[in-house]
């Protein structure tokens, strides 16, 4: 089997392996967080957030050890993209979410400022000048170690946030908590090996993402940033659309699109920040901070103040973004960014 087939086939494979991995281990991970007494608050929180960036986290920290910044980069940016229109346009043409206009507002503002806060520390200010958001040269774009800690700061800084304002919503909220299950042994050891072996999963998942789509850059010439800005963020985003659909079914419709613009957030804090502090990032590609990050900013803003004002979103909304992600591929083709730098 010539090597480019046998490459795209674990390139694919790749894709498999981390949604079947992800999935046990965020079931397991909530199972486990309500046997040992946690809330549902600090469940729906943090543990279920952090969960659903474990794909991301895992294949960005395998690109950044492997020296590729330009994927680590393009992974966290790509899946941002890509949850904020593909998926969010798939969960909003079947369904009609009104906007709890604090929780949006909260969300939209986190994001806004993630994306700010990555160009901040990802730009040399001492040598910066028009040029290096114009220019058509290669700029020294990077996150150190210290700029990825700040990351990371705020990643944690976020999670509080969002307990807090999960604490409110609970103190008026009459529903009794749910019971803590019965457990046995056998239970035990079930969801364990579950979270292990979905621990597992991921991180070879992610090693097939990485390592094979590095192999079909070179074979191809494409960039490693687009490899990365589309098909290996595409196949770390899917577990946020199945648990935005999961929410759907529930008819938790608020819920769904609050979790996807929450796992955007820590996309940006959380696995940047994990990824420049394993090791620094230098992008190949300026691209990735003069055009990706502006984009999704422009884009999320506009459906920020589009959802605060019209109180809702639905299917008209959800054709725009399915759209803007299709104009968005094609920008990739029509600037020439599809060929390596």
């Amino acid at each position: 089997m010539p090597d480019p087939v046998l490459h795209t086939i674990l390139f694919l494979l790749g894709f498999a392996v981390i949604v079947l991995g992800s999935n046990l281990f965020l079931d397991s991970a909530i199972w486990i967080a309500r046997v040992s007494g946690l809330s549902q608050l600090v469940i729906g929180a943090t543990i279920v957030s952090v969960c659903t960036t474990v794909p991301e986290l895992v294949s960005s920290a395998t690109a950044s050890l492997k020296g590729s910044a330009d994927m680590a980069m393009g992974n966290a940016i790509g899946s941002v993209i890509c949850n904020t229109t593909f998926i969010l346009g798939v969960v909003l043409l079947f369904t009609v979410a009104k906007v709890c206009k604090e929780r949006f507002l909260i969300k939209g503002i986190s994001l806004l400022l993630a994306l700010i806060a990555a160009v901040v520390v990802a730009v040399p200010w001492r040598t910066a000048n028009l040029q290096t958001f114009l220019g058509s040269g290669n700029q020294a774009f990077r996150i150190g170690r210290t700029e990825a800690a700040i990351l990371l700061f705020l990643a944690l800084v976020y999670l509080v946030v969002n307990y807090v304002e999960a604490r409110l919503e609970r103190a008026t909220d009459t529903e009794e908590a749910p019971a803590r299950p019965s457990t046995t042994g056998p239970d035990w050891l079930r969801n364990i090996l579950r979270f292990l072996m979905g621990a597992f999963l991921v991180g070879v998942g992610a090693y097939l993402l990485i390592e094979y789509g590095q192999n079909l850059a070179r074979t191809f010439g494409m960039s490693e940033a687009v490899i990365s800005l589309v098909f290996v963020a595409f196949g770390t985003s899917l577990p946020e659309l199945f648990t935005a659909i999961s929410a759907l079914r529930k008819g938790a419709h608020d819920i769904s699109v609050g979790n996807i613009m929450g796992a955007n957030v820590l996309n940006i804090f959380l696995v940047t920040g994990l990824a420049g502090t394993l090791n620094p990032l230098c992008f190949k590609d300026p691209n990735l901070i003069r055009l990706d990050i502006p984009f999704v900013f422009v884009v999320s803003l506009c459906l920020f103040a589009y959802g605060l004002r019209a109180g809702k979103v639905g299917k008209g909304v959800g054709i725009c973004l399915l759209l803007t992600y299709v104009a968005y591929l094609a920008s990739l083709v029509l600037m020439g960014r599809v060929s390596a730098v």
